[in-house]
């Protein structure tokens, strides 16, 4: 950087205008300066649009001379989509993402790509890049319980989506956060995805926040070992009580785990469950908030 004036993060097609060095040198002020005249004449212009304008602007010689730019190292600054999406594809973290025959690792991942602050924390949580525990102990509580399922192979969406919302009715009862199960995604072979492919994650947290945590919460190094390791099967107990399609009474589930003090509780596959408060008050208050809550959207979260 001591020669340069300006380095941005390439945005695998632009110029990035959230990550970048500038220097305090002339022609560093004077690009600022003139993204600040073109932005302040526009109703319309974004600050990168503009920067990318300028930034060609002064790389033509004859109007800048001195001007000094070169982009940041592509493998050690990434936007989210070289990260998260260029092929082969990133959708979950990987064990060998940085290894002895890989020594090129980002040094900086951009965040981008995706829209809202909700699913960019998501996904950092999911890919096990946010550390931040908060006032709540996110990830190291000694006190909260928890509650698993799972999605079997092959499942269409409106299934899977079914599952999600009895695993939700069935943390509520039991006063367990719902730790999510990957899910399936492809209209041709399936592929494991996470929940911002199916849903709108900021809806979503508006009404659930709290009560869900990403598939790869148990890996998280902050997570207490007597979580990882205090996980009760219950898959026995709930096959027992159904058939392919089946209602459970808030009464009978609470029957059946109300009891069970381990850290987690797995209670396996959930498709066909349908949960029912006894309590109608409350069962049409959770189904309202069912409603509002899941809204489809696509990975980058632009509606579905």
């Amino acid at each position: 950087m001591t020669n340069l004036d300006v380095a941005p993060l390439w945005d695998s097609t632009v110029y990035n205008a959230g990550f970048i060095v500038v220097r305090p040198t002339p022609m560093g002020i004077r690009l600022y300066l003139m993204i600040r005249n073109q932005t302040q004449n526009s109703k319309t212009l974004a600050d990168q649009e503009s920067l990318n304008i300028i930034i060609k602007q002064l790389l033509k010689k004859r109007q800048a001379p001195d001007f000094r730019m070169h982009i940041l190292r592509k493998h050690e600054f990434q936007s989210g989509y070289a990260y998260f999406e260029a092929p082969p594809g990133r959708l979950f973290p990987r064990d060998k993402d940085c290894s002895p025959w890989k020594p090129y690792c980002p040094l900086v991942v951009h965040n981008n790509w995706i829209i809202s602050k909700s699913a960019k924390v998501y996904r950092f949580r999911e890919h096990l890049m946010w550390l931040y525990d908060g006032d709540d102990r996110y990830y190291s509580s000694e006190t909260r319980n928890f509650l698993t399922y799972t999605n079997p192979k092959k499942v269409a969406k409106v299934r899977q989506l079914s599952a999600l919302i009895a695993a939700l009715a069935i943390g509520r009862l039991l006063n367990r956060v719902v730790i999510l199960p990957r899910f399936l995604c492809g209209t041709g072979p399936a592929y494991e995805c996470p929940l911002n492919s199916l849903i709108r994650i900021s809806t979503f947290d508006a009404y659930f926040k709290g009560h869900f945590r990403e598939s790869s919460f148990l890996g998280h190094p902050k997570v207490p070992d007597a979580v990882k390791r205090g996980i009760y099967d219950g898959t026995t107990e709930l096959s027992r009580n159904r058939t392919d399609s089946t209602r459970l009474t808030s009464r009978k589930l609470i029957r059946l785990f109300g009891n069970i003090t381990a850290r987690v509780l797995n209670v396996g596959n959930l498709f066909g469950v349908q949960i029912i408060f006894d309590d109608k008050v409350e069962n049409e208050a959770f189904n309202d908030t069912i409603q509002k809550a899941i809204r489809r959207a696509d990975y980058r979260q632009h509606p579905n």
